[in-house]
């Protein structure tokens, strides 16, 4: 039996950083040179080689791995995949992505990749996500595994065992209802969304629940599952607004991401509502426009290029050790307090 393989997640414990840190350290990121010689002596001790390195493949680039993602147009997809792209380039692989519309089918993914035979395969977003047919998703990947090594960046799937990254789907939304809470808000809606995404179910229970430990007003009229795009964030609002008198009015607002928070505010505005001294805004993504919108945008960041690059050096690792390798591991996410949720106005005390 060959010995097992250490991993990205063994580096990042035995030099005491996180996973996303030893991405950095391996792909020349910015990081103090205490820590970089902290992972690289982790490195040397478990006798970890990242990548092409492991197998003293040539990079000529003829080694190919795929990426499964959703929408490329959306900003956390686009820059998970721009971690991808430099690793992938980095290790001397050449990368295929495949990018489908909505609703296309998991079986359809599986044939594709059946066709194509790269040399393993990384997973993001409704491959991995759908909450619709849970038994065929797992059908899928379990055929996928069979024919090469995968990668999942996504909650985990039972009866699944392949390395998986993700960010906790309920940290964002427990995370930006402390900082709302703390800041005097006890009327806080939900925007977007829908029920066809693990992500999306698991972020409208943390919501509930973290409503109900901070003594939150439980109200279902304030969950708007509209979808998770800016015109979803306009409609959502839109029918969060007509359906309340204005006394009645949440006195925050968090968007599952932010597209749907862009869509959000523009309905806000358009309604003569000020953000955030009417109504305080917090969004998901940390979007490469978010600090650009007026106001600028509170958001909370997930980290989706550090997903990325760290999925792609662990596809390479289990491509070279010559079998599947299977663990999990949970990015932490981070909030970022701008001017959109008032935290410039403090503790604040609402009559409504």
């Amino acid at each position: 039996m060959s010995e097992k393989q250490p991993t990205i997640v063994d580096v990042a414990r035995e030099a005491g950083v996180s996973i996303a840190t030893v991405s950095r350290a391996m792909t020349g990121g910015s990081i103090s040179a205490a820590t970089r010689e902290k992972v690289e002596a982790a490195m040397k001790c478990l006798r970890y080689r990242p990548g092409a390195v492991r197998s003293g493949q040539k990079k000529g680039g003829d080694r190919c791995i795929a990426a499964v993602l959703s929408s490329q147009t959306s900003p956390y997809y686009a820059a998970m995949c721009e971690g991808i792209t430099a690793e992938a380039a980095r290790s001397g692989y050449r990368l295929l992505v495949l990018s489908y519309p909505e609703g296309t089918s998991c079986e359809t993914v599986t044939e594709d990749l059946m066709d194509l035979q790269p040399e393993g395969a990384l997973l993001a977003g409704f491959a991995v996500e759908s909450s619709v047919s849970q038994d065929v998703t797992r059908s899928c990947l379990q055929r996928i595994q069979q024919a090469m090594p995968l990668v999942a960046i996504g909650p985990p799937i039972e009866g699944i065992e392949c390395a998986r990254l993700t960010s906790d789907p309920s940290q964002c939304v427990r995370k930006a209802m402390a900082h709302l809470s703390m800041m005097g808000h006890r009327k806080i809606a939900f925007v977007g969304g829908d029920r066809s995404a693990r992500f999306s179910v698991i972020r409208e229970n943390a919501y509930y629940e973290e409503g109900e430990r901070l003594g939150c007003v439980r109200d279902s009229t304030y969950v708007m599952l509209t979808g998770c795009n800016a015109q979803a964030g306009e409609l959502g609002v839109s029918i969060l607004l007509g359906n309340h008198r204005p006394q009645d009015y949440p006195t925050a607002i968090f968007a599952i991401n932010d597209l749907v928070a862009l869509g959000a505010m523009r309905e806000l505005q358009r309604s003569g509502l000020n953000v955030p001294r009417d109504i305080a805004l917090v969004g998901c993504d940390n979007a490469f426009f978010a600090p650009y919108l007026t106001p600028a945008l509170t958001t909370v960041d997930l980290h989706p290029s550090e997903h990325g690059r760290a999925a792609v050096a662990e596809l390479i690792m289990s491509i070279n050790a010559g079998h599947p390798i299977s663990f999990n591991q949970s990015f932490e996410s981070s909030l970022i307090v701008r001017e959109s949720c008032g935290a410039s106005m403090g503790v604040r005390t609402f009559d409504r």
